[in-house]
């Protein structure tokens, strides 16, 4: 018989379980028991790996070397602006002229622009009397219309301006979705509109970013997103974007973007915390700075504006463009030839996401919806893509081959380590193999498979010490497109319950066996040298085994008088009483009983299980007896019911 055959006879048990388990694994898979689970490895790689750029990061990716610039409307613009929210249009009007003349390629909104300028509406009746008389000129232009114009006058010149649209739900219209866009006044200025639609997992968290997203009724037109339309702008692509079904990518131009399955969305590569959040107990540290971050007061403080503060009024955006007799006195415009997103941050809009730096270095920081579509655009820009061992996470028609694989070949390889090692260093192993393999999975994410015993190090030494280890301590940066996911939580848990399966099969087994051994010799042999037995694998045979043992035979001086004087049933009840006692001190000190003679006990010692001094045991065990029966004989004689022949 073939080796490989008589393994899988010998082991056919412990096979059907690892396969059990495996299949177990995959219906739990199948229904998405693991999705959050795994979703929160994906955050534990990226707060491995840490932030890619600002002051904090290991390798940084330098800020003005990004292409993405943001201008916040944060607390300090609410204190300092001379206008009240919502601002009306001419404010946008003069932030698209202002980083205009700063520079900017691109401007994106993410802000929505759909209903009609408040205030201009507020006088729009105004406006009409005073048309009737000749004297319009009195109230001030639409601001929709101010928007428009700045839009057309500076898209005419090289920037383009891109504004937010939205797919809004409404289930009681028909058809049921709607394109929420700028309205008709200000898209009478050219502006090009991308979709600010978030894409959110089961845990709330934003991880994945739309590509292109579409209405149920028009399945085939689609919608570019906002941070795609930023780049198309900004690398002026002109190619038409395509889905190629067999490498599961969006193909644009030069641009292959891996898409997450088989849906419109992509895993975005976030480059690090919020901008404006601040190390947490760091005192007068700077915030992390992932991107270049303004107020959009700063933004408008130009020559022509008042902030509401005079001191703080500096006329700041003088000195960044380029046709102001200012300009470089504070050095090259922060804006010149990026992509400036235009957003809000202030906590009352609760225009916030939850991404995979939310817990990170003990601080729960939400990031505003404006930066998160620019860590998308960073992404596609450096075509900083993380692929995914199998496409997605979840278990589907694409990924479960790959899945499958990689949870069985786990979960055998921890069946063969259980097979031909016992179940204390087989544990040992597994958590060795676990361990080799969470650190190989992470280590594809951070580019460095150390990353374990790295960090292991930095924990348990001092910084001076790992001062002088070198960089050698230091976890790795993946390089753009480096990074990839391998999903752990159903491979890790396939192993567990492999493991699991066949040490408690094998215990049920074991317990079998030694009750049936317990049951068969447990009156001959000590329960404990059936143990020996059984964990030796020591099996009586025919005929026994030839060795150096001690004999031993006990006697009732004068039995047959016992017998004429006591009747038959006293007389049982003496000798199992007798030879009961006698054999629990026998069995105690590891001897066999081999049989009894009438009154006589038979026994040897040293089989069938080697016994230490079992010539001593055997002289120990007639003494104790000896004591034993003395006992006894104080026992009969107070009972008052044995003839004084028992007694004696």
């Amino acid at each position: 018989m073939k080796p490989s055959l008589r393994f899988v006879r010998k082991n056919a048990v412990g096979l059907g379980l690892t396969f059990a388990s495996f299949l177990v694994i995959l219906l739990l898979h199948l229904i998405h028991a693991f999705d959050s689970f795994e979703l929160n490895a994906i955050d534990l790689a990226f707060r491995i790996r840490g932030p890619l750029s600002g002051w904090m990061a290991r390798n940084e990716v330098p800020k003005d070397s990004l292409d993405v610039v943001l201008v916040d409307i944060d607390d300090e613009s609410y204190r300092l602006a001379p206008w009240t929210w919502p601002y009306p249009r001419e404010v946008w009007a003069r932030t698209v002229r202002n980083l205009y003349r700063a520079g900017a390629k691109v401007i994106a909104f993410d802000v929505q622009m759909d209903a009609p300028d408040r205030r201009s509406e507020y006088l729009k009746d105004v406006r009409e009397e005073l048309g009737k008389r000749g004297l319009s000129e009195l109230v001030p232009s639409h601001g929709d219309s101010l928007f428009a114009e700045a839009i057309r006058e500076v898209q005419a010149k090289g920037t383009s301006v891109i504004i937010a649209s939205k797919i809004v739900d409404e289930p009681t219209s028909i058809p049921p979705q709607s394109l929420a866009a700028p309205n008709k006044i200000i898209m009478s200025g050219g502006p090009e509109t991308g979709l600010v639609d978030e894409y959110q997992e089961r845990d709330g968290s934003s991880r994945r970013y739309y590509a292109i997203n579409f209405m149920n009724h028009e399945p085939d037109r689609w919608y570019l997103s906002i941070g795609m339309k930023a780049v198309k702008e900004f690398l002026d692509i002109s190619e038409i974007l395509d889905y190629d079904g067999d490498k599961m990518a969006f193909l644009w131009g030069d641009i292959t973007i891996p898409s997450y399955g088989r849906s419109p969305t992509f895993l975005t590569n976030y480059y690090g915390p919020p901008s404006s959040s601040r190390v947490p107990g760091a005192g007068q540290l700077e915030p992390w700075k992932t991107f270049n971050r303004y107020p959009l007061s700063s933004v408008l403080d130009d020559m022509e504006v008042e902030l509401k503060n005079p001191d703080e009024d500096s006329d700041w955006m003088e000195f960044f463009m380029l046709d102001s007799p200012l300009y470089g006195l504070l050095g090259e415009s922060p804006f010149q030839g990026k992509i400036v997103l235009v957003g809000v941050s202030v906590e009352v809009f609760h225009d916030t996401k939850n991404t995979p730096f939310f817990s990170y270095k003990g601080q729960q920081q939400l990031m505003p919806g404006v930066e998160m579509h620019a860590n998308a655009i960073q992404t596609l820009l450096d075509r900083n893509f993380i692929s995914v061992f199998g496409g997605e996470i979840e278990l589907s028609g694409e990924s479960w081959k790959s899945h499958a694989l990689l949870i069985l070949g786990l979960s055998f390889l921890a069946f063969l380590v259980l097979t031909f090692m016992n179940p204390l260093f087989s544990g040992l192993t597994i958590m060795v193999e676990l361990l080799v393999f969470l650190s190989i999975a992470l280590g594809k994410f951070t580019a460095d498979s150390a990353w374990l015993l790295k960090t292991v190090v930095q924990i348990i030494f001092p910084v001076s010490w790992l001062e002088k280890m070198g960089d050698w301590v230091i976890i790795d940066t993946p390089g753009f497109g480096e990074s990839m996911f391998i999903p752990m939580v159903p491979a890790v848990t396939g192993v567990f319950l492999t493991y699991g399966g066949n040490v408690l099969y094998r215990f049920i087994m074991e317990e079998k066996d030694k009750r049936f051994l317990k049951n068969t010799f447990g009156t001959y042999v000590s329960p404990e040298m059936i143990d020996q037995m059984y964990d030796t694998k020591q099996e009586p045979k025919l005929g026994g085994d030839a060795g150096y043992h001690t004999a031993f035979f006990s006697d009732i001086q004068s039995f047959s008088a016992f017998s004429e004087i006591l009747e038959p049933q006293k007389m049982v009840a003496l000798m199992n009483e007798y030879l009961t006692e006698m054999t629990e001190i026998l069995l105690a000190h590891r001897g066999t009983l081999d049989k009894y003679i009438g009154d006589a006990i038979v026994a040897f010692y040293g089989a069938p299980v080697p016994v230490e001094d079992h010539e001593y045991r055997a002289c120990v065990t007639a003494l104790k007896m000896e004591e034993r029966l003395a006992g006894l004989r104080q026992q009969w004689a107070s009972d008052g019911e044995w003839p004084e022949l028992v007694h004696t």
